[in-house]
């Protein structure tokens, strides 16, 4: 329908016509101001801006001049920018793990960083975890699926063993749910275990691998402090990651063969059995309580009646921090995520000039996306307004702006209105919607929409795409270069061959979705019979798939 409009005349209409033309001439992104916000987020004086550090506070405190400077308001009943997110870190004492297996032949210790990784307890400083052990294929229990792995399985008190990931057979979405380790510690627990050993299949190495766990699982680590979730916390007490010549030495006590158990996972749920074995986990730990803000303005809607809708588009301040061996020790994040947070300025800045959109659209920058999307899940365990007059939550995660790219992966898109509403943003900037190359990654999970889809809040995390470039062919060097050499290194830093001219075309791609919601008559909807809308909003209206 929109095909043979010229580019200005297409983003007119995903602005929903809501100034003219002439303010579609006007709204354009800089790639420079893109350039220079990712500067000095991610410059070495941030240090890395790993949440509860003077780094991060520092652009924080960026963050919210610039949500003053674009006339933006604090969100609620706040008088400031800042909701301040109570964080536990928590750390290993020297030499405080130790992990063993007990079998019939005897007892064999395990170190932690080589043959298994797990960080400290977020909940007491000393523990003892003794249990017997039992294989739990998946570990998932999913009724509207037809999928229990604990059915007919006695793990009351139990060490569960599982399968990291999901079935390639349940949809995509539904796949990255149920890959999420916080919900696999929340079916654990619903069926009586008390610890999780993680295993890592072939198809998760290639996306998660055993290495980077083993350097990264013993490090400090993060989470939300807070006394209504501690009431209702799992009773999971640790979650271990084996290491591979570990996991093989315990299944063949048993007389299994993992790597048949692995390849039996690719097309049908491998059977629990109880192992021949039992674990110890002797862990100390040290705690620090502190906060760290997510930073939230609003720009107020300018309809009387939609001004108390709002579009939520958030993008993480923080960046991740791992071990610091290398001569370089500061973990910049110009990619992931200084450049996301410089798009979603960008798309402030531009939105306050236009007057605003009908509805209210509240810029929101994370704290501890890398620790496990903490800030997000903070926010939505207390909104600092009602989660129901939230319409729709849009993630900007990273800058890929290594190619001129002519496809948009936009997770989510496929499940409610939103998708219309992108595709025409995508079409504005002579790009196209790509479907997801790498479902069993589960990336609709592995960000801040996250904690808002399980509210029943249709989202939108959109990326470009790897290697079709509008020029024609495939432009994937520099893309795969960062993504093996420089993806949560301390090179992902502003030496990367970024292009700015496609910055500036994804912030314009990002500014059109967020204005083409903020403007449209309707809000967003799920679509009738989609799978996620199922699970997560069940009474919610629906629109008929297009």
């Amino acid at each position: 329908m929109l095909e043979g409009l010229g580019f200005r005349a297409v983003f007119a209409i995903v602005l929903g016509m809501v100034g003219s033309t002439a303010m579609a001439e006007a709204a354009m992104v800089s790639g420079e101001a893109i350039k220079a916000h990712t500067a000095f987020l991610s410059d070495d004086l941030l240090e890395g801006r790993e949440a509860g550090t003077r780094g991060y506070d520092i652009a924080a405190a960026y963050v919210a001049t610039q949500f003053a400077l674009y006339g933006l308001k604090p969100a609620g009943a706040n008088t400031d920018f800042y909701q301040r997110v109570p964080l536990r870190r928590r750390s290993l004492q020297p030499d405080g793990v130790r992990f063993e297996i007990r079998t019939k032949d005897g007892t064999t210790h395990y170190q932690n960083g080589r043959d298994i990784a797990v960080d400290a307890s977020p909940y007491t400083l000393a523990e003892d975890i003794e249990a017997e052990v039992v294989f739990a294929g998946w570990g998932i229990r999913a009724p509207g699926l037809r999928h229990d792995d604990y059915a007919g399985l006695n793990v009351k008190g139990k060490a569960v063993v599982i399968l990291e990931g999901a079935p390639a057979s349940f949809p995509g979405a539904l796949r990255a749910h149920y890959s999420w380790i916080q919900q696999k510690e929340r079916m654990a627990a619903q069926s009586g275990a008390i610890a999780l050993l993680t295993l890592k299949s072939p198809e998760r190495e290639q996306f998660s691998p055993w290495e980077r766990a083993r350097q990264a699982r013993p490090l400090p680590a993060l989470g939300w402090r807070d006394p209504a979730q501690a009431a209702n916390r799992p009773t999971i007490k640790a979650t271990i990651t084996l290491g591979p010549q570990m996991a093989r030495s315990l299944f063949a006590g048993a007389g299994r063969d993992i790597d048949e158990i692995y390849q039996q996972s690719t097309s049908s749920p491998p059977r629990g059995f109880k192992l021949p074995a039992s674990m110890r986990l002797s862990r100390r730990s040290v705690h620090e309580d502190l906060s760290s803000p997510n930073v939230i303005g609003v720009l107020p809607g300018t309809d009387p009646k939609l001004k108390n809708e709002y579009v939520v588009i958030a993008s993480h301040l923080d960046a991740w921090v791992g071990p610091k061996g290398n001569p370089d020790t500061i973990y910049n994040g110009a990619v992931d995520n200084a450049g996301g947070i410089a798009a979603m300025l960008e798309v402030a800045r531009l939105l306050s000039i236009g007057g605003g959109g009908k509805r209210s659209v509240l810029f929101f920058a994370t704290a501890a996306e890398e620790k496990g999307l903490l800030g997000a899940d903070y926010f939505v365990a207390h909104p600092p307004i009602p989660l129901n007059e939230i319409v729709a939550a849009i993630s900007v995660d990273g800058l890929m702006a290594f190619h001129d790219f002519a496809g948009i992966v936009a997770l989510g898109a496929e499940h409610s209105t939103l998708g219309e509403i992108s595709l025409a943003a995508a079409r504005s900037i002579d790009a196209i919607h790509m479907p997801d190359p790498i479902p069993a990654r589960g990336n609709l999970a592995l960000s801040d929409q996250y904690p808002f889809l399980r509210a029943g809040i249709p989202v939108l995390f959109p990326n470009p795409a790897r290697g079709n470039s509008r020029e024609g062919g495939d432009d994937v060097a520099a893309w795969d270069d960062y993504e093996s050499r420089h993806y949560h290194q301390p090179s992902d830093d502003m030496k990367l061959p970024l292009r700015w001219d496609v910055a500036q075309r994804w912030g314009q791609y990002m500014y059109a979705v967020v204005a083409g919601t903020a403007n449209a008559p309707d809000r967003p909807r799920w679509y009738e019979a989609d799978e996620l809308a199922a699970v997560f909003a069940p009474a919610a209206e629906r629109a008929k798939r297009p």
